[in-house]
Parts: C-alpha cells; sequence; structure tokens
C-alpha cells in the first residue's frame, strides 16, 4: 500500500502536500474511497482518501513510534550520484539524520550558493525513501559542517578510520545495549579522513573504528553499519 506523510491534521482528516498531488492523480491514479497509509506527527495510519484527493480520512492507527533512537550520519560531500545513494539507503536503513560534511580530501566542492538547492534534493529524495520502506519519519537533512564545527557529541560516536593503530572493531563498540539510543556514524571520502581530522573528531568524543580488513567503498560504509545496528536492534 502507498503511504504519504501528512502536513496536517483537522479532527479526523489528514491533510497531505500539495507537492503529492500528482503522484497521487496522475502516477497512483488513486480515487476517493482506495486506501494509503499515511504518517503524521510519528503516528502511522490506515486511511482512505475523499472526493478530495488531498485529504484522507483516518480509519485506524497502524503503529505509533515506540523507541527514541537517533541515529545521525556524517556523511562526505561526494558527487551527486552517490550522495543521493547513501541517503536512500541510509533512509530505508533507518538513519534520522544526515549532516554533510566537507572534509579536506573531498573532490567535490560543494560552492554556499548551490547548498540550499542541494538539500532541497536530498530532503526530497530522504522523503521519497522513507516513504517507500514505511519510515514514520523523514530524516533530516541538515547544513553543511565542516570538521571544525561539529559540536561534541553525546551517545556513541563512530568514526570509520583506516588507520591500522589506536582503533576499536565494530564489535566492541555496537551492543545490543546501545544501538537503540543515540549513535552517530562519521565516515570520509575516498582516501579516508585525515590524521588532523581524526584527531580533532576524538577530541569531541568520536572513537576510531575499525571495519575489519576491508576497505569498503565510500556509499557502502553505511549499508555495513546499519546492517550491524538493525540485527542488533
Amino acid at each position: 500500500m502507498q503511504q504519504y506523510f501528512a502536513v496536517d491534521k483537522k479532527d479526523n482528516d489528514l491533510i497531505l502536500n500539495k507537492n503529492d498531488e500528482n503522484h497521487i492523480k496522475n502516477v497512483m491514479r488513486f480515487k476517493p474511497k482506495d486506501e494509503v497509509i499515511v504518517v503524521y506527527n510519528n503516528t502511522m495510519y490506515n486511511c482512505e482518501f475523499t472526493d478530495n484527493l488531498l485529504i484522507t480520512k483516518i480509519k485506524n492507527i497502524i503503529k505509533e513510534k515506540n523507541n527514541n533512537r537517533k541515529i545521525t550520519a556524517y556523511i562526505p560531500i561526494l558527487q551527486e550520484e552517490k550522495m543521493s545513494f547513501i541517503i536512500e539507503k541510509g533512509t530505508e536503513m533507518g538513519i534520522t539524520d544526515f549532516i554533510p560534511v566537507q572534509f579536506s580530501r573531498c573532490k567535490y566542492k560543494l560552492k554556499s550558493e548551490a547548498e540550499d538547492k542541494k538539500i532541497t534534493r536530498w530532503s526530497r529524495i530522504a522523503k521519497e525513501a522513507a516513504e517507500q520502506s514505511r519510515q514514520i519519519q523523514i530524516p533530516t537533512i541538515h547544513k553543511i559542517e565542516t570538521v571544525d564545527t561539529i559540536e561534541p557529541l553525546n551517545g556513541v560516536n563512530i568514526l570509520c578510520s583506516l588507520d591500522k593503530n589506536n582503533v576499536k572493531p565494530t564489535k566492541q563498540i555496537l551492543n545490543t545495549n546501545n544501538v537503540c539510543g543515540t549513535i552517530n556514524l562519521l565516515f570520509g571520502p575516498e582516501g579516508g579522513i585525515t590524521e588532523e581530522e581524526e584527531n580533532k573528531l576524538v577530541e569531541k568524543g568520536f572513537i576510531k573504528t575499525s571495519l575489519g580488513n576491508m576497505v569498503l567503498r565510500t556509499e557502502t560504509v553505511i549499508i555495513y553499519l546499519m546492517s550491524i545496528i538493525n540485527y542488533l536492534s
């Protein structure tokens, strides 16, 4: 069943985003009384369309948010295809926040005047992926950070490092007791993060973590880590 996110709730009606109108009418070809899943305020409802296809009537609650898990992915600025892949697959696997980071080894440099347009595009990708994977919230795409502007963090802070020394294996960092809380995942571009950047991040509370003997593509790291987290959850 198709899912949408509502922008407002009035009595027993959920109001859909006007931006979804074309998809509702011309792609899915919904009619009044057709059933649809609608999410509002972290609650998933079974609804049916009214004569106005941007208004749905609640039939019953399917599920409500039942955990406080918050997983933030600090992702390097990459070419558009790879950024889209990371945001799409990360959303499907449960990332709640994405923070793009301009590392010194990022080959792609995003100009400040293009930032808002990119964030709008990435947010749309996250919304569509959240609908497809039946998430009850759309991940937030934050403004671009640098290593210097990242604030010290609470929770489990994983820094994926290519360093062969002074790193801990993933299995020592993630366990069944901490995967349902706050987790911050940070990984760099091709070539990794510089030693200077890693030292700054360690000072901010990140733990240098090894992904084993494998050297993964940047866009694969999110799938690898989220697979572990979801398995332990």
